[in-house]
């Protein structure tokens, strides 16, 4: 006798809450191997990360910062952290600057020029490495129009405005519409992006092989956010309340929209997750004597 036992996704239906509840606390975790198993990207964002950075385009060459500023928005907090750490010299601030544009370009790189290669060459998968840069580019998108938005909007003058216009050669950005657009920070805005996809890609995908590597480079790239931070207010080009702002929206739009439209969903059955199999076991019991067909798969 022949005894036929399929045991399918479909039991779920059966299972104990308790054991669903658990099955589906551990799709959400972090994946044994470098694979896709969450939702992909969909025509829908497609169509909104192109019409974003659309919209962002507009808004950058035709809603640039105002003329003159809106506001300076001086406070007991910016002024005092100000205090602290404003270079005191012409070459103090500019090395600053150079400082900070370095920490910017290259944190903001990271994600596209060491993990997209990461998952595409070391690990030979080259439908993450797609997902990951999708989604690398939505949340570039989004937090690049909420800058550009606030620049114009806000209008707020850099610190420096009050020196300019006592010695217009105090910073190379005196009596420039640039001065006028403090917040947020875009430098800090660009690289907390960076590290907010660093951290969610690597929280849920071994990237690196381990956690202790992977949780590094999170850490690094959050450093680095704060490092450019510290630099842009030794430069004099922004106040403490613009890092911060600055650092929400990045860290926000770069963690945030992967976990909201991705990973929050778990592990998706039938698209990169675990594949079932099929194993023939013997069957014995009282009156009877076969063989079992017991399908194994992912509840």
């Amino acid at each position: 006798m022949l005894a036929l036992a399929a045991a399918s996704s479909a039991a779920r239906a059966d299972a104990p809450p308790e054991a669903v509840a658990t099955s589906a606390a551990r799709s959400r975790t972090r994946s044994p191997r470098v694979e896709w198993t969450w939702p992909r990207f969909r025509w829908w964002e497609y169509a909104g990360t192109t019409g974003v950075y659309v919209a962002d385009a507009w808004v950058r060459f035709d809603e640039p910062p105002p003329d003159h500023p809106r506001w300076i928005g001086q406070n007991p907090f910016d002024d005092t952290i100000r205090g602290w750490l404003r270079g005191g010299s012409l070459e103090a601030r500019a090395d600053a600057v150079k400082a900070s544009d370095w920490l910017s370009w290259t944190g903001t790189a990271y994600p596209f020029a060491i993990d997209l290669p990461v998952a595409l060459f070391a690990h030979r998968e080259p439908g993450v490495m797609w997902q990951l840069l999708m989604m690398d580019l939505e949340a570039n998108s989004v937090a690049g129009l909420i800058n550009n938005s606030l620049f114009h909007f806000a209008g707020r003058a850099r610190p420096s405005t009050p020196d300019c216009a006592a010695n217009p050669s105090y910073d190379a950005l005196c009596g420039d519409i640039a001065n006028n657009a403090s917040l947020p920070s875009g430098h800090v805005l660009t690289i907390a992006t960076a590290a907010g996809l660093v951290c969610v890609h690597h929280r849920y995908l071994p990237l690196y092989g381990s956690e202790a590597a992977d949780a590094g480079a999170c850490a690094l790239l959050v450093t680095a956010t704060a490092a450019t931070g510290a630099a842009r207010i030794v430069a004099d080009r922004h106040f403490a309340s613009d890092m911060l702002l600055g650092a929400a929206i990045g860290f926000g739009s770069g963690y945030g929209l992967p976990w909201l439209l991705h990973y929050r969903y778990g592990r998706t059955p039938g698209d990169g997750g675990e594949a079932r199999t099929v194993t023939v076991l013997p069957l014995a019991g009282p009156s009877t004597l076969g063989l079992s067909l017991v399908g194994v798969g992912p509840l």
